[in-house]
């Protein structure tokens, strides 16, 4: 593994003593919110190693655990795909779980989990992490392992150049996170190190700013940190320090005003100022909730509109509602929308290339990570028009903790994953497989459950830049939309790339459209997205993976 410069920081002491997190210099105030806001390192460690022997731990999953027992392929057979979608059958036999997925400009899928099928708390070597590249075209994978750290619980997004940036992991069994950082090269498929982190981080977040450079947060410290000189270094942000910080992935993502806001799981909405040493700006509530392993997706970055849906406190049953964000002003403004039709914990929202948001999987229990007996099988759709969901086909397998679902080139919906944990090991539930959901608008709508026909692109430039207009090529045929999506990057219900930001066009005829990009890198930050032209009908093309440079 090739090594970039690193930087000598000093570490903060950080430990987990008997599944309980200690942080030196706490408030009782911060000791307070800490258990209202549990560490979901505590709930690991507390729920995985309890009274548990390594028997426990070695037992072999169970191929029957998380299977749907209401499925059958007639009865989805019997559907209509143009109304309800449909999924396709099991994927099986992938090298990992797809607990952590992002998508490359390549059309490939980099995954990986941790170090092993039980619960990182099981190991004492944490030296390596197992990785896989999956090609959907020939539903093939290359191993691509990491030597050196296990990046489980890591936070990520994607650089500029398309290569992934993976901030902080899992140090021992003790789930310390590690200060290190790392870099896939797709174009080799090769690690490379890259600097090294102020702080250890376990469960961070990492958001990708308007000069392609990262904010990375959370994940334990208080204070987040931001890469410079083209991610050879960091700079700390000491006066945004936000007191006690449980081990959480937070909600994060950059706003129009170039700042970065702060929309959960805790309720209070923030904006994060990047510049220097940083800045707070504290504003009221998104609502009353404390969404633990609740999901969001940016459904329309041009006016900063955000769709969080689902999750709830530890030990209570999750929620079905949903609200949605304007953070297009100075102050982030949050209004309910329509609640989904099942509570939902452990769940994926992907937005879809016509702007409507999927959600899948996860359990409507008081369980904080896995039950079987309460999964949530049926996707559903909002529509952000109407503001409500739509029941969709439901899939063949339980998607709960350590599960992921992101959006494909060809329209589809990956949903894979689900395990590595002690609960998990403990019901035999380890699915390293994946399903596709082919969302309705890739049918036709007369009830015959063919495929739609398609608007194509038949040319597209490979880099465009802010505000210039280009031209492509597409299928003679009404288009209503065109949108570009950033290549997802999920793990943990939180796709930390994830936004959909509508285009304008002008018809020039002969099939040809002249597309005018964003006109900032704050409504979508440099690097490579999916470009979607939307027909009439409202049936997407395959997408064309361009770079905004």
């Amino acid at each position: 593994m090739k090594a970039h410069p690193l930087s000598p920081y000093q570490i903060p002491m950080f430990a987990l003593i008997a599944g309980v997190s200690i942080c030196s210099g706490l408030t009782p105030s911060a000791m307070a919110q800490m258990a209202e806001f549990p560490d979901p390192a505590a709930v690991h460690a507390q729920e995985d190693l309890a009274n548990r022997t390594m028997g426990d731990f070695e037992a072999n999953a169970d191929p029957q655990a998380g299977l749907n027992p209401e499925f059958s392929a007639s009865a989805a057979a019997a559907l209509d795909p143009g109304t309800v979608g449909k999924w396709s059958g099991i994927i099986g036999g992938l090298p990992v779980v797809p607990i952590f997925a992002a998508l490359l400009p390549d059309g490939r899928v980099l995954m990986w989990d941790s170090v092993g099928d039980n619960p990182a708390e099981s190991y004492t070597d944490h030296t390596f992490t197992r990785a896989a590249v999956w090609d959907p075209e020939t539903s093939t994978f290359t191993n691509v392992n990491l030597s050196g750290h296990n990046i489980f619980c890591a936070g990520f997004a994607h650089l500029t150049d398309g290569s992934l940036f993976v901030a902080g992991g899992n140090k021992d069994k003790q789930l310390n996170g590690i200060k290190q950082t790392h870099i896939f090269d797709y174009n080799n498929d090769t690690w490379y190190a890259g600097p090294n982190m102020a702080y250890e981080r376990w469960y961070p977040s990492v958001a990708t700013l308007a000069d392609g450079e990262h904010v990375v947060m959370g994940g334990g410290p208080s204070i987040s940190e931001v890469t410079q000189g083209d991610h050879t270094s960091f700079r700390k942000l000491t006066k945004a320090n936000w007191g006690s910080h449980a081990r959480e992935y937070p909600f994060v993502q950059i706003a129009p005003n170039g700042k970065v806001l702060y929309a959960g799981p805790k309720n209070k909405m923030k904006f994060l100022g990047t510049q220097g040493t940083g800045t707070w700006q504290v504003f009221g509530s998104r609502d009353a909730l404390y969404r633990y392993y609740g999901s969001y997706a940016i459904f329309d970055a041009n006016a900063a509109k955000w769709l969080v849906a689902g999750g709830g406190s530890s030990g209570a049953v999750p929620t079905n509602t949903a609200v949605v964000i304007d953070a297009n002003g100075a102050t982030p403004v949050a209004s309910s929308t329509g609640n989904m039709n099942y509570k939902r914990r452990q769940h994926n929202l992907t937005v879809l290339p016509d702007g409507t948001v999927l959600a899948t999987g996860g359990l409507s229990s008081t369980a904080a990570q896995v039950d079987l007996n309460a999964a949530v099988y049926h996707a559903e759709l909002w529509n952000p028009q109407t503001g409500t969901w739509t029941t969709l086909a439901q899939q063949a397998v339980a998607r709960q903790y350590h599960s992921v679902a992101l959006l494909l080139p060809d329209g589809k919906v990956m949903s894979g994953g689900g395990g590595v944990c002690g609960k998990c090991q403990e019901k035999g539930y380890l699915r390293k497989d994946i399903e596709n959901f082919s969302p309705p608008y890739l049918f036709k709508k007369d009830g015959s459950g063919l495929p739609a026909d398609r608007p194509q692109i038949f040319s597209a430039p490979s880099n465009v830049h802010y505000g210039v207009p280009f031209t492509i090529n597409v299928t003679q045929v009404s288009i209503s939309k065109i949108a570009l999506t950033k290549l997802p990057a999920a793990t943990h219900g939180q796709d930390m790339d994830q936004r959909y930001v509508p285009v304008s066009f002008i018809p020039l005829g002969s099939g040809n459209l002249q597309v005018t990009p964003p006109a900032t890198s704050n409504i979508a930050p440099p690097g490579h997205y999916m470009l979607w032209v939307v027909d009439s009908l409202g049936v997407p093309s395959k997408a064309r993976i361009i770079r905004i440079t």
